[in-house]
């Protein structure tokens, strides 16, 4: 019998509520405070490093330490993905020359690269690159130095930003050693190459000699919110595959709808829910199984036991989640209103601008989804054929079929051209993602597209 149990998946409800269950299958004795002990791999990472090995200790001496309270103790660690990954000094790096984006433009008729970032005007072109596809090699040197090797053609280039109202130039090197920040070499020298040596954290070190040769007084429960086991530490879960019962919860990708679990968990609340109710929840809330059984709760709060909940119930008493909330901005941007509109999308961006270009991808989404509408019904389709072809919601399908009346044809296809212009603008000029958007909000509500030029419809970006 195996006296590790590892328990994974991405809905946190649900590894939770697995983990009670297993602590009171293996643990009869009533006192659990004295022989049931938690703790979390995030807390072993605080930046006060004498906090952190205080608490290693902590769990190390619980682990090895025979309780007087019970003959078996329960040790639980959680979200052991937080345990850094085998990663090389150079992965920083990467990433960093990744995130730097540089497109080509005419400037004094000559085609030169710019710093899309620094970029505050509207710029048509399909000449983009990023640093790190122009990095051929890099080293590390050791602490934070750093041997960076340029493709040939890239060595001698000039890099053009903006800045105080005019153009500078800069060499390519020299940009990115002010990007990088780090101690950056463009020059190889062999003499400067230290080891690299690995730096592993201890609880990974004392996690893995458990896992090798568990004290026997110990039962231990791991798990981790992760969607794949690649995402943790490979050692430890190499060890885990040998040593361990591995429980499976569930996997929720992008398209996971659980409108069954819904139902289920209502009736548990002496709720009733139908498949129109519960998928309208899903998109209303989301699908993490924690927020939904929340809502659940304060539905049944709110009405009487074997209440059957309808669509109108679930938009005034639900709260809703950001995708939801972007579904409302699109909602005010169909009607034309524009306050509303810029209102919304000012609540969605307040904590965080760098939503901008999520907001942008689901609001593209759903103008994308109006003008397929409106093609289908300019053929003659019916509304519930529609509904059911692109699997909407029906609730939120009446809606949508609705609001295409608010749009001629051609405006939609133009909206949908110039959303398509946009995307790069969004995705490069991070810096002036909220004015792009206030734009493209006050283009649609004063009905700019209305009268450009009609394009094939049979042509969607």
């Amino acid at each position: 019998m195996k006296h590790i149990h590892f328990i994974y998946g991405n809905q946190q409800l649900e590894i939770d509520e697995e983990v009670d269950h297993l602590i009171h299958s293996l643990q009869s004795e009533v006192d659990l405070d004295n022989s049931v002990f938690h703790f979390n791999s995030q807390d072993f990472f605080a930046s006060d490093q004498s906090k952190s090995q205080k608490l290693l200790e902590e769990f190390q001496s619980t682990c090895e330490t025979v309780s007087f309270f019970s003959p078996v103790i329960i040790v639980c660690l959680y979200n052991i993905q937080k345990i850094p990954l085998k990663k090389t000094p150079t992965e920083p790096i990467k990433k960093k020359l990744q995130e730097i984006n540089f497109v080509k433009i005419p400037m004094e008729n000559e085609m030169v690269w710019f710093d899309a970032e620094t970029l505050t005007d509207h710029v048509e072109t399909h000449h983009h690159i990023t640093a790190g596809q122009f990095v051929t090699k890099i080293i590390h040197l050791g602490d934070k130095s750093f041997y960076i090797e340029l493709d040939p053609a890239w060595k001698n280039r000039l890099i053009f930003f903006n800045k105080g109202g005019g153009q500078e130039a800069i060499q390519i090197t020299e940009y990115l050693k002010n990007r990088l920040k780090g101690n950056i070499s463009f020059e190889y020298e062999e003499e400067k190459i230290q080891p690299y040596r690995s730096n592993s954290n201890s609880l990974e070190l004392v996690l893995k000699d458990y896992l090798n040769d568990h004290p026997k007084q110990v039962e231990f429960i791991l798990t981790a919110n992760i969607r794949n086991p690649r995402e943790i530490n490979k050692e430890i879960f190499g060890l885990l595959t040998q040593k361990s019962k591995i429980i499976k919860k569930t996997i929720a990708y992008d398209d996971f709808r659980p409108v069954s679990w819904i139902i289920n968990r209502a009736e548990k609340k002496s709720l009733i829910f139908d498949d129109v109710a519960a998928d309208l929840l899903i998109e209303i809330a989301g699908t993490d199984f924690s927020v939904l059984d929340m809502e659940l709760t304060k539905l049944s709060i709110l009405f009487q036991d074997n209440r059957k909940i309808q669509p109108e119930d679930l938009i005034h008493n639900v709260s809703h989640s950001k995708r939801f909330s972007v579904f409302r901005v699109t909602g005010f941007l169909v009607q034309k209103e524009l306050k509303n509109s810029l209102e919304c999308l000012e609540i969605l961006l307040r904590d965080n601008i760098t939503d901008a270009v999520s907001i942008f991808s689901l609001i593209v989404a759903q103008f994308r989804r109006l003008l397929k509408i409106a093609w289908m019904i300019d053929k003659g389709v019916s509304e519930k054929t529609i509904i059911n072809s692109l699997k909407i919601n029906p609730w939120i399908g009446k809606q949508i079929v609705q609001q295409v009346d608010n749009f001629t044809l051609r405006e939609l296809e133009n909206i949908i051209v110039h959303l398509s212009k946009c995307d790069l603008q969004i995705k490069y000029s991070a810096k002036e993602a909220i004015t792009i958007l206030e734009n493209i909000f006050y283009q649609i509500c004063q009905q700019e597209f209305k009268g450009k030029k009609q394009i094939d419809r049979h042509w969607l970006p």
